[in-house]
Order: C-alpha cells, then sequence, then structure tokens
C-alpha cells in the first residue's frame, strides 16, 4: 500500500456507531477491573503492536529504564489522610492499530513513515474504546499531534460524546522522541530536529486540518505546538510525561481527563507512581487509570494507580521493586545524616551540595 497524505488519512475518520449495550452503570473504578483484551477481543484479534510501535526494552535496558523512573518518579500514598469528597480521574491511553504495524511495505513507499494512520482495525478498536470509558466524565481530552492518536482520539471522543471543543491537542504528550522509535527499518528519518520535517504543512496548526475531522480544526484547543528536545533519552522523556500529566491534571480543576497518546506514555504513567515498574507490553488502546482525592482544607491527595498489572491491557515487570526499595532506604539514611551533618556544619551542604 502506497503512503498517503494527511488529506486521505482523514478521510479514513469512522464514525461512531453507538452500540445498543446497556452500560449497566458501571461506576468509573468498577470499569478498571475488566480486562482491555476481553472487551475488544471483536476487533483486537491477534496483536500485532510488537511489528510496529517498538517496546521500550527494544532500545533500552532494565537498569536504566529503572534508574530513570527513580528519578523522575511522584511519590504515591500508601496510607495517607482521610478520603475526600471529591476524585478526580487521569486515563492514559495508548493510539489503535498503526498501518505499518500490519503492512510494513508501507514504510518503504510512504513519504511520511515517522507519521502513519491508523488501520481499518486500528480504526474500529478506536471506536471500542469508548464503551470501556464510559464510566468516567471527562471534562477534558490531551491528545498527541501524531496522525494515529488524533484518529483514536475522534472516534473514542465521538463515542464519549465528547465535543472537540474539550480537546487539546498538545505536544507535551506526543511520542518518545528517540529515531529508532519514531521509524523502523527501512524507513529513514530526515536530518536536523524533529520541528524542520515532522509538519506536512509546515506548522503544527497547518496540519489540523489534515488529522482531525472536518471542521473540527478551528474548534479544538491547541497546546504545546512544538516539539522539545530531540532527540531525547528515557530519562528525559519520563520527566516530560511526569510534568505533562501534573500540567494537566492541576489546570483540569478537579475534572476528570483522557490523554490519548502512545505507548511510551502509558509506560511513563505507571513508572510515576511505581518506580520500579517496568511497563512491557501496552495493547493497542490499553490504558491505565490513577487518581487523587480533595482533602476537607481543599488541597489535593498524592495520586494513586488504580490499575493493576495486566489489567486493561497494560502488563508490567516488578522484578526490580527490591532493588527499588534497598535504594530509596539508602537515600533516605543518605538524606538524614546529611541533614545532621549540615547542622553540625553548615559550610557541607554548601560545599558537597552547590550547582555546577
Amino acid at each position: 500500500m502506497g503512503g498517503l497524505s494527511g488529506e486521505e488519512a482523514r478521510k479514513l475518520h469512522v464514525p461512531f456507531q453507538q452500540d445498543d449495550k446497556d452500560d449497566k452503570g458501571h461506576a468509573a473504578h468498577c470499569v478498571t477491573m475488566a480486562m482491555a483484551s476481553t472487551a475488544q477481543a471483536d476487533v483486537e484479534g491477534k496483536d500485532t503492536s510488537k511489528g510496529g510501535e517498538a517496546p521500550g526494552a527494544d532500545l533500552r535496558g532494565l537498569p536504566e529504564q529503572l534508574q530513570a523512573q527513580t528519578e523522575a518518579a511522584v511519590e504515591e500514598e500508601e496510607t495517607g489522610p482521610p478520603l475526600g469528597t471529591k476524585r478526580q480521574y487521569l486515563v492514559v491511553m495508548r493510539h489503535g492499530e498503526r498501518m505499518d504495524e500490519i503492512d510494513v511495505g508501507w514504510r518503504q513507499t510512504s513519504k511520511r513513515p515517522w507519521d502513519p494512520p491508523l488501520s481499518d482495525k486500528g480504526l474500529l478498536q478506536a471506536t471500542a474504546a469508548a464503551e470501556k470509558l464510559k464510566g468516567f466524565t471527562f471534562g477534558q481530552v490531551f491528545i498527541s499531534p501524531f496522525l494515529r492518536t488524533m484518529q483514536t482520539a475522534a472516534n473514542c471522543c465521538e463515542g464519549l460524546g465528547i465535543p472537540p471543543e474539550k480537546w487539546t491537542v498538545t505536544c507535551a504528550v506526543c511520542e518518545f522522541l528517540n529515531p529508532g522509535i519514531l521509524v523502523k527499518k527501512p524507513a529513514k528519518i530526515p536530518e536536523g530536529h524533529i520541528n524542520s520535517w515532522f509538519w506536512e504543512r509546515g506548522s503544527f496548526k497547518s496540519d489540523l486540518p489534515l488529522k482531525l475531522p472536518e471542521g473540527y480544526a478551528d474548534r479544538v484547543q491547541q497546546g504545546e505546538q512544538t516539539f522539545g528536545r530531540y532527540p531525547e533519552n528515557l530519562l528525559q522523556s519520563r520527566v516530560r510525561y511526569s510534568k505533562a500529566f501534573k500540567e494537566i491534571t492541576d489546570a483540569a480543576d478537579g475534572e476528570d481527563v483522557l490523554v490519548v497518546a502512545h505507548w511510551d506514555a502509558v509506560s511513563g504513567s505507571i513508572a510515576r507512581l511505581r518506580p520500579w515498574a517496568i511497563a512491557d507490553h501496552v495493547i493497542h488502546t490499553g490504558f491505565t487509570v490513577s487518581w487523587r482525592e480533595k482533602q476537607e482544607d481543599g488541597t489535593w491527595g498524592k495520586w494513586r494507580l488504580e490499575t493493576k498489572n495486566g489489567e486493561n491491557g497494560v502488563h508490567w515487570v516488578e522484578a526490580f521493586k527490591p532493588i527499588y526499595l534497598a535504594g530509596s532506604a539508602t537515600r533516605k539514611v543518605y538524606n538524614v545524616a546529611s541533614g545532621i551533618v549540615g547542622r553540625v556544619n553548615p559550610f557541607y551542604h554548601r560545599k558537597h551540595h552547590s550547582d555546577h
């Protein structure tokens, strides 16, 4: 199959067909208990994700991932204060099946192999994802500017009844900006910074009409319109995702948030709360759920990861937990000792902790 232009890809958008199944009033926390692999059995079939968007382990060793996640983590509260009266949910979902995952030849003929559209099955997966997310009341949706994520969001949001005015397209939650992730052999990536060659019409804003349903480009919100550090390493991507999730949810004023992004974004949503966990498989439209509650004093409690290992099409490895906990204990001992020494010798911190 030859390469698709943005205009041709936009026409692949499949309108949502309302499923007459009763949602049975499931609350959001009950939705996450169902295995995503079962929920989308009709459209998932054989999982093809390993053939396209490479899992992190392909390019990065587990010790390296653990170190990066430790530095980018947000401490999760184990016991915490009494529960509040309002709960905010964050759902981070991967896109549907990509065209180049089922047609390797597409990469050879496409003029833009770094930005494939969804396959026909991927479009159906995106539509089916709405059924799995109906227990949530999303006030805002944040979308990576890649074609596959915008197609996924369009079909899913149509099923959920979320108008484009509540969508924000932003580079903050874009793909892991590593050349080995962006394209697969035999395709080649252009030289220079990604901002110089990614946009089909030359800019973020100009590309929106090519990637969104007709008439939506002027209705969506525009977030970060340029990519940051390129290429980025694992630590930098983990920090970027963690920062983006915090800024997005803090600005949402308590509303539930859906992020439609990539494998590594889903991995990052786990890593920020489970620094010892390495996500080793995320199926198409697999997602994680985390939440926090507002306390009686008006402040928000710490985030908790609700998704369990293996739920919602997301699986991770926790073999490094003992190492992480041991390292964490060592760091705490060091911090306590450093504090004591610092009180005894005020010049200690100036000497050992100054910026270089």
